[in-house]
């Protein structure tokens, strides 16, 4: 059997690449830079406002035509023309995964099961432009005539972290007074915080759940409801409550109006919906011409993507480099570190995007993959991972890879703190490659770990949009090479599962629910939890 169908580890093109790192895995990156002088040249790519630096990996020309093999043996293409033409690339499921579509500038000509999905995104977005003008014009106010001062979004998961990490990115971007607040805890402080913080009469609560049916996020919505009817009336309603969802007439049956539900589909995953009316709140703050700049740049991305050869294609290399960190080099967490303290939300998104998507063990045909997938991703804005888990890096004992991004120009900051900020993102990215050598042992740092960096010239709509695509096709490739589906996300809803059956035993008076037949360990803390809510209830 040709390419890797038949078992990853076992083609032709990996027992290539093993072979491969057998012959280079000794050689420390800084002596590739020691015999080149053209590496960086070399081994970078820039894409209009993005520019890409992977000189800083162990790799040769060699090791790279051998990764691009891999590609070719995996079908790659294929893959990535299934993904944008509507195939069903989400297999368990039997949908397409058409978050490339939410920003195609094209209005028709997408055919998926008879519709043409172009038509639908586009109407969305007008509807979005129109209340978004509205409310930014003082013709959307309150159920008693005051303007709308906050807007609060309701979700968690890809409903949350999207909307969160681009809004607080592009906030300088804010022209309207508006304040923002994402709530995604369940705790009482959470909501009560949030509570004496806002005025009920002039906030707006965005309630986004693809299925209608996110248990954390309906039940702050529910809380909130009832607080609002109780406060005001159920006619108060329509003013102050949208509906982001698949799943309409649960929404309108919660007790929104048709008129506030934005749609989502099924062939969106919360993971890819930024783009779409889960972006509301982002088009709320920095307004929808900036918004439509910011699909404009997600599109760039998606073109160089399409078209680019695998070895001028950033995520093509940036999921290549990944997988030959983590298959070969047994690399298990990866780190993202912007030093931008406007990208501090970037590397939560990431975790979710990165390990939910590719976090699995069983290939697309249901047998069990044979090697690692989905590193541990974690970071935090550069500066306070400096002061903080850097030093585990530098002297610790764990193979890690790291990807440092940056800014290069910051117009709204002091000249001279932002030249200290790209220092700082350089000199850890040259220690993490160097090393230190020192004549004194705790002074040494080993060095040669493998790290990437990616320069935005700076923070806007269309460069955040290239950024976040660019980690969305890297995702896919790193899947199309271990052979798993990035679209679904059965652990998590296997926690939902049990979640519903333990808040059941948690509620009953009686305990009546052992036949649940839970381990020792959760049947005793839920007794625990029900004698001491008793007890304090006397």
């Amino acid at each position: 059997m040709k390419g890797i169908e038949a078992g990853l580890t076992q083609s032709a093109s990996w027992k290539d690449l093993n072979q491969h790192f057998l012959q280079i895995k000794k050689t420390s990156i800084a002596e590739l830079f020691h015999h080149d002088s053209l590496r960086t040249k070399k081994f970078s790519l820039t894409e209009k406002n993005l520019y890409f630096d992977y000189s800083k990996n162990p790799v040769l020309d060699k090791t790279l035509t051998l990764l691009a093999q891999l590609a070719n043996d995996a079908n790659l293409k294929k893959h990535i023309h299934d993904l944008f033409s509507g195939a069903w690339v989400n297999t368990t499921q039997q949908l397409p995964a058409l978050h490339t579509a939410l920003r195609d500038p094209k209005k028709t000509g997408l055919i998926v099961n008879g519709e043409d999905v172009l038509v639908k995104i586009h109407a969305s977005l007008d509807k979005m432009q129109h209340f978004v003008d509205q409310l930014h014009q003082h013709q959307w106010r309150s159920f008693n005539g005051k303007k709308i001062t906050d807007i609060v979004n309701l979700g968690i998961g890809g409903s949350d972290l999207g909307p969160l990490m681009a809004v607080h990115a592009l906030q300088a971007l804010q022209k309207n007074s508006l304040r923002f607040h994402f709530i995604s805890q369940i705790d009482n402080r959470t909501l009560q915080s949030l509570l004496e913080k806002i005025n009920l009469e002039s906030s707006l609560f965005i309630i986004t759940s693809k299925s209608f049916t996110t248990c954390e996020t309906l039940l702050n919505a529910t809380s909130i409801l009832k607080l609002f009817q109780e406060k005001f009336s159920s006619a108060s309603i329509k003013q102050h409550f949208l509906a982001v969802t698949s799943e309409i007439e649960r929404a309108v049956a919660f007790g929104i109006d048709p008129e506030c539900v934005f749609p989502l589909w099924d062939w969106v995953g919360g993971r890819y919906s930024l783009w779409s009316a889960v972006g509301l709140p982002i088009a709320l703050c920095i307004g929808m011409s900036n918004f439509r700049e910011m699909l404009n740049g997600a599109h760039a991305m998606d073109q160089h993507f399409f078209h680019q050869p695998w070895l001028s294609n950033m995520p093509v290399l940036l999921g290549l480099l990944g997988i030959w960190q983590v298959n070969f080099f047994l690399s298990s967490a990866h780190a993202v570190l912007p030093y931008d303290a406007g990208l501090k939300y970037f590397p939560a998104y990431l975790q979710q995007l990165e390990m939910e998507s590719n976090g699995k063990s069983t290939r697309i045909n249901g047998e069990p993959v044979d090697y690692d997938t989905c590193p541990i991703i974690f970071g935090d804005v550069g500066l306070n991972a400096q002061h903080a888990f850097n030093q585990l890096f530098h002297q610790g004992t764990a193979h890690f890879s790291a990807d440092f991004i940056c800014t290069l120009r910051d117009p709204k900051l002091n000249i001279h703190h932002h030249q200290h900020v790209i220092a700082s993102a350089l000199s850890q990215s040259k220690a993490f490659m160097e090393g230190c050598h020192s004549d004194t042992s705790y002074k040494i740092l080993r060095g040669n770990h493998p790290n990437n960096i990616l320069a935005l010239n700076e923070i806007n709509p269309f460069s955040l949009g290239q950024l976040i695509a660019l980690y969305e096709h890297k995702v896919f490739v790193q899947s199309v090479i271990w052979q798993i589906n990035p679209f679904d996300q059965w652990g998590v809803e296997y926690g939902k599962q049990l979640n519903k059956k333990i808040y059941q035993s948690l509620s009953s008076v009686n305990n009546d629910n052992k036949m649940e037949n839970f381990d020792s360990s959760t049947q005793s803390l839920i007794e625990l939890y029900q004698k001491i809510n008793r007890s304090s209830s006397t």
